[in-house]
């Protein structure tokens, strides 16, 4: 969980220049507002500059035009940029699914607007320290990022499938309108598919098993007791002998 704070912290920090755009965006508005109100009381003059022989006033009206509309044009570029930093933000590189700091956002988000039948599942790859030994982190890698594309294709309109940790092996999914009975049968579903499925990399052909736990949200949860509750879930599933297993503790 300390992983977690410090990631949130960093998360927060990142977005003070989200602050600062925001402040930024709410003067200039107020400036172009004041701006427009005060062309609009000039208009008897623009008037009568229009039916005169005056040039200037009328190419300093077309350069304020053509500048607010540069500016306009910079502002949205920045703000699509700034869109796209939070976006990578919360998303893990290898895998491409959301990270742990988009969890932490949602988790917070479930509890404060707590709903009945929210369910979590924590997945961890069987014995991957022993892979990583043998085969080294390279392919490591590679398996995380097959892993992560099997488990995000797996997925009802009302789950998220999240890297727990940027340099871990746990995936969890959030199953929204989902009791915990219905939680055990997608993680159960979820450890059958990966245990069927064939990981080729390169010229080698992999095979691995997952434990899951699962657990459901409850109102007087916070993000600490949710994830050491479906920590529990899982070293009970891990402590059972060949391991490849799924439990749920509500």
């Amino acid at each position: 969980m300390k992983h977690i704070r410090k990631s949130f912290e960093k998360f927060k920090s990142e977005l003070l220049s989200k602050g600062f755009y925001d402040i930024f965006k709410a003067v200039l508005i107020f400036a172009v507002g004041l701006f427009s109100t005060y062309l609009i009381s000039l208009l008897p003059l623009v008037k009568t500059f229009l039916f005169a022989d005056v040039i200037i006033p009328i190419y300093l009206i077309v350069a304020l035009t053509l500048f607010i509309i540069s500016l306009s044009f910079l502002l949205f570029r920045y703000k699509s940029r700034l869109d796209n930093l939070i976006r990578d933000n919360n998303l893990d590189e290898l895998t491409g699914l959301k990270n742990h700091k988009a969890l932490k956002i949602l988790l917070e988000s479930l509890i404060k607007d707590f709903k009945d039948n929210t369910s979590i599942i924590l997945i961890d790859i069987d014995d991957f320290k022993s892979f990583n030994t043998k085969y080294g982190y390279g392919e490591a890698d590679l398996i995380l990022k097959k892993l992560g594309e099997l488990l995000g294709s797996d997925k009802r309109a009302t789950d998220e499938t999240f890297r727990f940790f940027q340099r871990g092996d746990e995936f969890i999914v959030v199953a929204r309108e989902t009791n915990l009975g219905q939680a055990l049968q997608a993680a159960e579903r979820k450890r059958i598919m990966v245990e069927n499925n064939i990981f080729s990399i390169a010229d080698n052909k992999h095979r691995l098993t997952i434990c899951c736990g699962a657990t459901i949200l409850k109102k007087d949860d916070s993000i600490e007791s949710l994830t050491d509750r479906i920590s529990k879930a899982l070293k009970e599933a891990k402590g059972i002998e060949g391991k490849n297993n799924t439990k749920s503790i509500s």
